[in-house]
């Protein structure tokens, strides 16, 4: 047996931030998975004494779902130039009896990433991360290929390349717009989910908490980062304000730190930025106009994500 993945939790006592515990996850011989949790701080996973600890089956009917040939597959071996997105099964936790329909697998939250990935497949647009296919392993997708980007926004900002925040927001609205058309609202966009390519175009990634215009957005499934979300409230429903917002919150993170001086013309001049109006409440409504771009390259016609695996 080896450990696989493992990670420290928090906890709030006294209404502070405290280490909590930390869970080890464990790969046995034979591809069957255990977690286990530890009240004491592991710094070195490798150092675990595995025997002395109390390991608990993990179910990877609901880790891994089965692949589909609706879904496009990634080569094998993947391309080098790519990243792999695999599920972390630190948040795996296992149902009390009785509990599961309340409870959803971390398998369905796998198909409903791919979902949004299969359609941006047919409706590709440079703002907006390249999906190449499933990683598939005995018949269960274990991973999510993707092309592979040069660095985040935070990294980009602290580079010593000159930044040019015009481009760069001009860049993350093409790319909204683009997912509006498609009906798509990404519901997450933050900094971490901002990376530049070669080309340092800024490239929306991380579709794990999005939903077609107006869906709600049920129990268990992602629901934004409260620090970019609007009253800092998870999302009920996915709504394009929600996007709108984010790229609000973003002109302000980039015009907040000193940069280069900008040598292209302000793709927003004449528009106002997101403000504060006297009654404390948020304008986001000029963020950028209500006019939506048809999608870019692929197929036009078909918009329908199809169902998951066995629907």
């Amino acid at each position: 047996m080896e450990v696989y993945q493992s990670a420290n939790f928090v906890a709030e006592k006294d209404g502070e931030l405290e280490f909590g515990f930390t869970k080890i996850i464990i790969r046995g011989p034979n591809q069957d998975f255990y977690y286990a949790i530890s009240e004491e701080r592991v710094r070195r996973p490798i150092t675990i004494d595995l025997d002395k600890l109390n390991k608990i089956p993990i179910d990877t009917d609901t880790i891994w779902p089965r692949y589909s040939t609706r879904f496009l597959q990634a080569p094998s071996p993947v391309p080098q130039d790519s990243y792999v997105k695999e599920t972390n099964l630190c948040s795996y936790q296992k149902c009390p009896k009785g509990m599961e329909a309340q409870k959803r697998p971390l398998s369905d939250l796998v198909l409903h990433e791919i979902e949004a990935y299969e359609l941006l497949r047919r409706h590709p647009h440079p703002n907006i991360v390249q999906y190449r296919g499933c990683v598939v392993s005995d018949g269960r997708i274990t991973g999510i290929c993707l092309a592979k980007y040069k660095m985040i926004l935070d990294e980009r900002m602290a580079d010593s390349t000159p930044f040019d925040k015009d481009i760069f927001l001009e860049g993350i609205e093409r790319g909204i717009r683009h997912l509006h058309s498609l009906g798509i609202v990404h519901n997450d966009i933050n900094p971490t989910n901002i990376m530049f390519d070669e080309l340092d175009r800024p490239v929306i990634i991380d579709f794990d908490s999005w939903g077609r215009k107006g869906q709600k957005l049920e129990r268990g499934m992602k629901k934004g980062t409260l620090a970019w979300s609007i009253n800092g409230l998870p999302y009920d429903y996915a709504l394009f304000e929600n996007d709108v917002f984010a790229l609000s919150k973003l002109r302000e993170f980039v015009s907040s730190v000193p940069l280069a001086e900008s040598t292209s013309a302000n793709a927003f001049q004449g528009s106002r930025s997101a403000t504060t109006s006297t009654d404390g409440s948020r304008d986001v409504s000029d963020s950028f106009s209500t006019t939506l771009e048809p999608p870019v390259e692929g197929d036009r016609q078909s918009t329908t994500i199809p169902p998951p695996p066995g629907t």
